[in-house]
């Protein structure tokens, strides 16, 4: 739950949609019940979110208006006593519109797409809730995961295949469709992805098929007025978001529409329905998806067309380099930094800080007249290796070139030119991509830092190319001095850093931890800053990270936050294991290791 100072600010920018997740999921217990379906007219008590609750509501009293073949429509008994019988024959007739939609669109189209919700429920029955409350002002509406589970689990659970939408946006029918259609897929991937494959997929990537869904029924093909509109003013007002990072803001939302958007158009939109059915998660599941596909590009290779797009949006160079809707051929984001006026005696010198998957576009252009024709671009960064670039050089005949350059610690320098005879412009994109799962809503940023001095000469092996053909894919164009990395076998219990950056991590199987504090390393004979090994960021990347412990001889698991404090997660080792969650993930420590860390309040499972 977020604290009650960031309730409005979450929901006063108009996300649509809100994923509840525990901190760790409970484990999935299949339920032998008797189904007894609900009868219209029945009154049934819900636990609701008082974080989206108009009223921050725990609990609410409603009253199943409106059943179709595959649903049930409840709707809050104070609002319905609030409003004149004029107001309620309305809402009768709008709810039976949504379940029409709903029973012949949204389930049969999104069902063939996704695959299917758990079917029975949780409960026994066939029939998925949706229960209609008065939320706040810009809430469409929101899906909570404690209630697929058992009250035994999770005390507040409704022990539903549920969902929650905003009474306030039913009068607008293709908004109260639109929200249907979005929360409707987050109850068909907790089945894809939590019960049937035991994974917990990024918040992102489910938020993107829910985006995709409205694409999907059409909700979005009147663009005025549509979800799409209002996601790329969103993503034009941020561009800058990260595609990864999470924190349900508008800007999130933006991003992830218009990525899903390009996949389908130019990839295609079996790209997004496999990552519903695949066991991978994240970044890993799109490459999946596209490998199933019969696609060569990675993400990585994606994700660096995607951002060219964003500031070209031009087809006629490359397919993969604008956008093919008409209501989305004409936008162009602005860069991040205009860069102008470089002249022979003048430094540019210029730091950043960039999270994982975070679109960054540097502009340099308008060169003062002078006699240093080469540009030298210097980066540097900690991490210099988690980096690589795309760039566009802009021709003085009109034409473009599309390439990248892999930064290293012993490649750091790219040479751009002949400017003015050749050149007139160049945009780079440095792209951090080392992190590949488990974002969260507060991802690190790494600095990058870059200068640009006129020279007048260049190393012919350290200048971009001027007469290369834009390639399918920027991230194809290797640099071509950049060496190609060994593999790197680490034994367990090794200490790890990435090279230029001071956290120290340790190695057990496919895991890593990291050890928030030197001062254990007094715990362990065999550690020490002395045994740390540097090694590159994609050798580190190669590990998924846990924070969970146990003491070495004891079943009780905990989770150890980067303050030093640990959570007990008041769970079996059966449930854990029962919950998909691997045994190996849990690093064992000695009694000195775990009474250092302060004792927080229980984890809910």
């Amino acid at each position: 739950m977020k604290p009650a100072k960031l309730r409005n600010n979450l929901i006063q920018i108009g996300c649509y949609a809100a994923i509840l997740f525990f901190v760790l999921g409970a484990s999935f217990f299949s339920l032998a019940r008797q189904a007894k379906a609900d009868t219209l007219g029945q009154d049934q008590a819900f636990f609701i979110s008082p974080q989206y609750d108009l009223q921050s509501r725990s609990s609410v009293n409603a009253t199943l208006r409106e059943i179709s073949g595959h649903a049930y429509f409840y709707v809050e008994d104070g609002y319905w006593d609030s409003v004149n019988q004029d107001m309620q024959n309305q809402v009768t007739d709008r709810l039976n519109a949504l379940a029409q939609e709903f029973d012949s669109r949204i389930y049969p189209i999104e069902r063939q797409f996704f695959g299917s919700e758990r079917n029975p429920g949780i409960n026994g029955d066939t029939r998925v809730t949706f229960l209609l409350s008065p939320l706040l002002e810009n809430a469409g509406g929101y899906y909570d995961t404690a209630n697929e589970y058992s009250r035994q689990e999770v005390a507040n659970s409704n022990e539903r295949e549920m969902a929650y939408l905003n009474i306030g946006q039913l009068a607008d029918q293709r908004k109260a469709f639109t929200f249907l259609a979005h929360e409707f897929q987050h109850l068909i991937s907790f089945n894809q992805k939590e019960v049937l494959r035991k994974v917990s997929d990024d918040t992102w990537l489910n938020e993107l098929r829910s985006e995709y869904a409205v694409t999907l029924l059409g909700y979005n093909d009147v663009f005025t007025g549509s979800n799409l509109e209002q996601r790329l003013q969103s993503f034009l007002n941020n561009p800058a978001d990260s595609l990864t990072e999470w924190r349900n803001l508008p800007a999130d939302y933006g991003q992830i529409t218009l990525f899903g958007e390009y996949i389908a158009e130019h990839w295609s939109p079996n790209v997004i329905a496999d990552t519903s059915s695949n066991a991978s998660i994240g970044i890993a599941s799109i490459n999946e998806a596209l490998a199933k596909n019969g696609f060569t590009d990675s993400f990585n290779d994606v994700f660096a067309d995607w951002l060219i797009a964003n500031i070209l949006n031009d087809t006629s160079t490359n397919p993969k380099f604008g956008y093919n809707r008409d209501s989305l051929k004409d936008f162009h984001i602005n860069p991040s930094k205009a860069l102008l006026n470089l002249g022979d005696n003048i430094t540019f010198a210029i730091s950043d800080s960039i999270k994982d998957w975070q679109g960054r576009w540097y502009d340099v252009s308008e060169f003062l007249p002078g006699q240093n024709n080469f540009i030298k671009i210097k980066f540097s960064s900690p991490s210099l290796t988690s980096f690589y670039i795309p760039y566009i050089i802009f021709k003085t005949d009109g034409s473009e070139v599309v390439s990248s350059f892999n930064s290293s610690y012993s490649s750091d320098t790219l040479y751009v030119g002949e400017i003015g005879k050749d050149i007139s412009r160049f945009i780079f994109m440095p792209i951090k991509k080392d992190k590949i799962s488990g974002f969260g809503s507060d991802e690190t940023p790494v600095s990058f830092t870059f200068s640009l001095d006129r020279e007048q000469s260049a190393p012919q092996e350290l200048l971009a190319p001027l007469t290369m053909a834009a390639p399918s894919s920027a991230s194809q164009q290797n640099n071509p001095q950049t060496p190609v990395p060994t593999p790197v076998v680490i034994p367990d219990g090794s200490l790890i850093r990435a090279i230029g950056d001071y956290k120290v991590y340790v190695i057990e199987g496919h895991w890593k931890r990291h050890i928030i504090s030197s001062r254990i390393f007094s715990f362990y004979p065999q550690f020490g800053f002395d045994k740390v090994k540097e090694v590159d960021s994609s050798v580190l990347a190669q590990y998924q990270e846990s924070n969970l412990i146990r003491y070495e001889s004891g079943k009780r698991v905990y989770s150890e936050d980067e303050s030093g404090v640990k959570h007990w997660l008041n769970i079996t080792a059966a449930q854990f294991t029962a919950s998909g969650r691997s045994w190996d993930s849990i690093f064992p420590v000695n009694l000195a290791e775990l009474n250092f860390y302060r004792t927080g309040v229980n984890m809910t499972k």
